[in-house]
């Protein structure tokens, strides 16, 4: 096997995944260590001295943390990590659909909870709560903290100390270096429709796999009026399609990612400097020809999944582990085996024969402290540390009674991980460790398919670059470019489904961002890089 164990040395900090499922849910049998995780037995205890005195109490704003929470004094696990940190855990509630304005309306009206996660950095919440209080920046000094003193110093997070030299924020990193978030937005494909309609040979370009769905459609193998291609979310688009003609344009949900590239002299976002209105022409295209589905623009995930699982669609683009998709075919198709059935697309090269993959950062998300107190701060912070020692337990119970290690594998004992212990619902509290997906379970079943995901990022290692940017810049801080939004998959979808001309609606398009002040911060942003 080829996929890279991760070690702090390479880690850098979330993808995109997105506020749109850029990350992924912790699968119930993983492996290998994450590079913030020391010992992980039962035992295990954090690295720095546990204080003493009353609990100090946290609330937690996470996503459903209050289902994580809500085992109480029948969740050991949840009382081992109080106990072991000294804290008690009071959950906030927020939902992948109300998280932004529960949290906007919080910061706005002082009621944060003591710690919060959001996806926020490069925007002008971040800027604004970081320059005026509503978060407290971390302790310069973290050696009490071990494990997260090292999960700290890694390059992408260490890019984000502001120019006061402080961190505002604590990234939760999902891959242990950026190709890796590739693997977790896939084209899914029926190759066994395929084959039915008389395709040999499976898509390796995009022109290909437009050719391959419209012999699906036009064959239509099982009878049910099926088309195109679909998507969990529409937000997804640009991961898919911004390759073939920008390869650095898609973005992360937030509009504030957005990467910077030198072209002609100056350093500009790459959203603008590659051929962006033959991505929009790609776009439009399969949609007219029905190689898209036509109801995407009200894609959602369940709706979608559901197409797909049933057969009235012929892809399916998706966040989404081979393992756990395939687990939910096998029970809609019980006599068509996913195996079968179903393949991954390859990555396809893009107009200038390179093959790239989606680059968004190595982590997504992060956690923001507003507790000011001195106590309050420690707290939490032996909080992350202990999570980031004890990875494996906070996700996966207790070692020898609930999972236990082959090799490199973490074998799960225990199949009721979640309902168990509640609090595994928020493993991903300090980091999301996405890098546990890439690599063999032990079960041999599901192993099959998480074979499937392994191999297709070999593929990426192998066959796809990476372009060159700056990745600091995205974190740099002007007036302008504080405000400054560009969502792809928003402008793709509008011109996509538009009825006017593409030339045309990329024309306005254009003179929109430049409206928006597209000149004035690109003119910003290189005075500052030039300081």
């Amino acid at each position: 096997m080829k996929v890279k164990r991760a070690t702090a040395a390479i880690l850098c900090a979330l993808l995109a995944a997105s506020a749109f499922g850029a990350c992924t849910s912790p699968a119930p049998a993983s492996s290998g260590a994450s590079p913030a995780s020391g010992s992980t037995s039962q035992d295990a205890g954090g690295s720095g001295d546990t204080a003493s005195g009353e609990p100090t109490e946290i609330t937690i704003a996470y996503w459903d943390v209050e289902k994580g929470l809500s085992g109480g004094e029948n969740d050991k696990l949840l009382q081992k990590i109080q106990e072991d940190t000294n804290t008690i855990l009071k959950p906030l509630n927020i939902t992948w659909d109300d998280y932004r304005q529960k949290i906007q309306l919080w910061a706005s009206s002082n009621q944060l909870p003591d710690v919060f996660a959001i996806d926020v950095i490069g925007s002008s919440f971040y800027y604004n709560w970081t320059e005026q209080g509503v978060v407290a920046p971390l302790p310069e000094d973290l050696s009490a903290y071990p494990a997260l003193e090292e999960y700290m110093s890694s390059p992408d997070i260490e890019a984000l100390r502001k120019e006061d030299g402080k961190f505002y924020t604590i990234p939760r990193t999902t891959w242990a270096e950026i190709r890796q978030s590739a693997t977790e937005r896939k084209m899914f494909y029926r190759w066994d429709l395929a084959q039915a309609a008389g395709v040999t040979k499976e898509p390796e370009t995009y022109e290909e796999f437009r050719d391959m769905l419209r012999k699906i459609i036009e064959a239509d193998p099982e009878g049910k009026s099926i088309t195109g291609m679909t998507v969990s979310i529409p937000q997804l688009l640009d991961s898919f399609f911004m390759p073939y003609g920008v390869p650095l344009g898609m973005g992360d949900g937030s509009g504030s990612d957005f990467k910077w590239i030198e072209k002609d002299g100056q350093y500009v976002p790459a959203y603008f400097a590659g051929d962006l209105k033959a991505v929009f022409q790609l776009a439009r295209d399969m949609y007219q020809e029905g190689t898209i589905d036509p109801d995407i623009a009200l894609a959602k995930q369940q709706l979608s999944e559901d197409k797909f699982l049933q057969g009235s669609v012929s892809a399916y683009y998706a966040n989404q582990q081979s393992d756990n998709l395939a687990q939910k075919w096998n029970e809609v198709n019980p006599d068509k085996k996913f195996e079968d059935c179903v393949k991954l697309a390859k990555p396809f090269p893009g107009l200038d024969g390179n093959t790239t993959c989606p680059v968004f950062k190595t982590y997504w998300s992060e956690s923001y402290i507003s507790a000011q107190s001195a106590d309050k701060m420690d707290a939490i912070l032996r909080l992350y540390n202990y999570y980031l020692e004890n990875d494996e337990m906070v996700r996966y119970g207790f070692e020898g009674e609930d999972w236990k290690k082959e090799g490199d594998s973490i074998i799960q004992l225990n199949s009721d991980i979640t309902n168990t212990y509640p609090v595994t619902n928020i493993g991903g509290l300090a980091q999301y460790a996405n890098w546990h997906n890439l690599q063999l379970t032990g079960d041999a079943e599901r192993d099959v398919y998480r074979q499937i995901d392994i191999d297709y990022w070999n593929l990426i290692d192998e066959t796809c670059t990476v372009p060159e940017y700056e990745p600091s810049y995205t974190n740099l801080s002007t007036p302008t470019k504080n405000e400054f939004i560009i969502k792809p998959a928003e402008d793709l979808l509008t011109i996509m489904t538009g009825t006017e001309s593409v030339d045309k609606m990329y024309d306005d398009l254009m003179a929109s961002y430049e409206s928006e002040g597209l000149s004035k911060m690109i003119e910003e942003v290189n005075a500052k890089i030039s300081e």
